[in-house]
């Protein structure tokens, strides 16, 4: 199954390489179109975790009443997620389903030579390096290996021998400061979240460095779209909640305006009724008093 998966990547490789003859830029075009493919996903997985920070007081509130009664807490936490459409796994997925790609990338890069025939079969040459001119950096490599198999001392590769050996250290280290920069981003930095927020990163530093460097370098730029993702969803949520706002602003503005007229309505109205019960009254004074000087003038005739 894996090989399938590599063979499949290195005819996508092939074919991006075709028209982008350079290794590097070709994986940084695989990895945004893997990204946009599970663009979907990775969406999901942000306004999951952003709902998990929103809720996080209420949690803890939970934890906090239940502490002595975990079988009591966990019921209550599992009636809170069902009350609040929360799925703790939700998370998983986008990395579940991105899982395959690195297998296949993975074991590409440790078998170049999948790609060598996918271009040969097409009359291609194929070159490993980012620079290709100049034949520096080697894709394929790993530093680890590169460290074992050095002929210089540490000290040495990252000053005297550094464009040599030293440079391909730089990778993995860019590789876990992208990580740490994605892994603050989207998550809530509190109790056991607070230590994989270090330990991601440290552990993907580590593991860099046994990875050839086109598999650290798409991984790499998997954190850099991920946290261009990030950013234009939260820009996108913003502008939905000036929406909102603005929305709300509007309505009770026009609902003081037609309450403020149907007031206005209603005064008129008790104003109108009031002049009418006043014109009566001043209808019926003029005539009692039209009466009355009809008696007087009939008393002064007698």
């Amino acid at each position: 199954m894996i090989e399938s998966i590599a063979q499949i990547f290195g005819e996508v490789i092939g074919f991006i390489y075709s028209y982008v003859p350079n290794f590097g830029l070709s994986i940084i075009i695989l990895t945004l179109i893997v990204k946009l493919i599970t663009f979907p996903l990775n969406n999901k997985q942000i306004q999951s975790t952003k709902n998990m920070q929103k809720l996080q007081p209420e949690i803890k509130k939970i934890q906090q009443k239940y502490k002595d009664d975990k079988q009591k807490q966990n019921e209550a936490m599992s009636k809170f997620m069902k009350e609040n459409n929360m799925n703790p796994l939700a998370g998983c997925l986008p990395l579940l389903v991105q899982l395959p790609f690195l297998i296949g990338i993975f074991r590409l890069l440790r078998e170049p030579d999948i790609i060598k025939t996918v271009l040969e079969d097409r009359g291609e040459t194929f070159s490993p390096y980012l620079f290709q001119a100049a034949e520096f950096i080697n894709l394929t490599y790993l530093p680890s290996i590169i460290y074992g198999e050095a002929e210089y001392s540490l000290f040495a590769q990252l000053t005297v021998h550094f464009s040599e050996f030293g440079i391909y250290y730089i990778f993995p280290l860019i590789a876990g400061g992208t990580t740490y920069l994605y892994s603050k981003m989207s998550m809530a930095a509190e109790g056991s979240q607070k230590m994989m927020l270090y330990l991601m990163p440290g552990m993907i530093t580590v593991f860099s460095f046994s990875f050839p460097i086109g598999l650290v370098i798409y991984w790499t730029m998997n954190n850099v779209f991920s946290l261009a993702q990030h950013k234009l969803i939260n820009y996108l949520d913003s502008l939905k909640g000036e929406q909102d706002i603005t929305n709300k602003t509007e309505n009770q503005a026009n609902f003081k305006e037609v309450k403020d007229i149907s007031n206005k309505e209603i005064d008129n109205k008790e104003n109108t009724a009031e002049q009418k019960k006043i014109q009566r009254s001043d209808k019926k004074s003029t005539i009692k008093d039209g009466k009355t000087k009809k008696k007087k003038k009939g008393k002064g005739k007698k």
